[in-house]
């Protein structure tokens, strides 16, 4: 019986890092509920917005920002989502939780203007732009809310998922204390 190598942390590991929701089975579940969620969100808040949907753009973005919101989070670990129905909703907190995946949401929709646009610097100022923001801000509160209600296996698969992006962000906070070494 062979001994698979440990992955040592380190920025070569950086394939692995965003291929690792897409590998196993509930961080698969848990991606698709994410951005399922994401998408929903974003596209009330641009109907607030008076603007058209974007249902297919908005995807893509997701999609593309679901491998890198762990290693681009520059704030404290993702916390827990609670599976209790009583716990109470601290709006203000969960909003900073979903603020802090915004790194990942402006990569995703950096890749998902370049793919469209070609290689050209993509607007930021645009509502397009806005509405992203405000959507992944508000999508954690929500899915606070909706957390307790779904099936067991559905938060479970969120709750890997934040486990995936934990991880990814410790891999690249213990990198950067070794590179300082």
């Amino acid at each position: 019986m062979s001994k698979a190598k440990p992955t040592e942390p380190g920025y070569t590991n950086a394939f692995w890092n965003v291929v690792e929701p897409f590998r196993v089975g509930k961080g698969v579940m848990g991606a698709a509920e994410y951005v399922a969620i994401e998408v929903l969100v974003g596209q009330l808040v641009r109907k607030a917005m008076g603007m058209k949907y974007n249902w297919a753009e908005s995807t893509e973005t997701h999609l593309y920002s679901v491998p890198v919101i762990g290693q681009l989070n520059f704030g404290d670990p993702f916390g827990d989502l609670q599976v209790d129905s009583k716990a109470k909703v601290e709006i203000m907190d969960e909003a900073t939780e979903g603020a802090k995946a915004i790194p990942g949401a402006i990569a995703g929709y950096t890749a998902m203007r370049l793919r469209k646009d070609g290689l050209r610097i993509p607007g930021y100022g645009n509502k397009d732009f806005i509405a992203l923001l405000i959507g992944k801000i508000l999508s954690r509160p929500v899915t606070a809310y909706l957390f307790s209600s779904l099936p067991r296996d559905f938060q479970t698969a969120l709750l890997v998922l934040g486990e995936i992006m934990n991880r990814q962000k410790a891999v690249i906070d213990n990198s950067r204390e070794i590179a300082k070494k």
